[in-house]
């Protein structure tokens, strides 16, 4: 059986780091792995804003109708958000694909799928029926376990976006 070919490292303190080769290409491997599922991410999340928010601005019906049973938000805020939703959706959509302002980007995206998530369960715990309005006619968006776990893969996928590969290494 060969060995396995060895780097020896020295740091600033004295002590003496052994790295084989071997571990290192396979935590190579892993890192590109992690940069693709994160690019993977990033566009099935920035197409879900972006088919959201343009299938809202072609009708809003839907989205108006699921909003109008929340009787506790201010009816300002309800207009608010049937009236911005689709624009906010399109706008973090086309900067989560050019990676602008990330530190910005990022966070506002995953507060926008923990909103998601927090109305599904909200809707499905009060029993609201019909459609959320999330995708128009396209898709149905019922609430209930479905819409719960949708919106929950989207929330993780989201988190999955600040996870810096390595970075735990340094």
């Amino acid at each position: 059986m060969d060995a396995l070919p060895v780097s020896r490292f020295n740091n600033q303190a004295g002590f003496s780091f052994i790295i084989s080769q071997k571990m290192v290409h396979l935590n190579m491997n892993n890192n590109r792995f992690v940069n693709i599922a994160q690019w993977a991410s990033r566009i099935i999340l920035a197409a879900v804003l972006l088919l959201a928010g343009v299938l809202k601005l072609q009708d809003n019906t839907l989205l108006f109708e699921s909003v109008a049973y929340i009787t506790w938000l201010p009816v300002w805020l309800k207009f608010w958000i049937i009236d911005l939703l689709p624009w906010a959706e399109i706008v973090l959509a086309l900067l989560l694909l050019v990676r602008w302002k990330e530190t910005f980007v990022l966070p506002v995206v995953s507060l926008v799928f923990i909103g998601f998530l927090g109305y599904a369960i909200y809707g499905t715990a009060t029993g609201l029926e019909g459609d959320c309005g999330c995708f128009g006619e396209l898709m149905d968006s019922t609430f209930g376990a479905g819409m719960i776990i949708r919106n929950a893969v989207f929330v993780g996928m989201a988190g999955f976006l600040f996870w810096s590969p390595g970075a735990q290494d340094k």
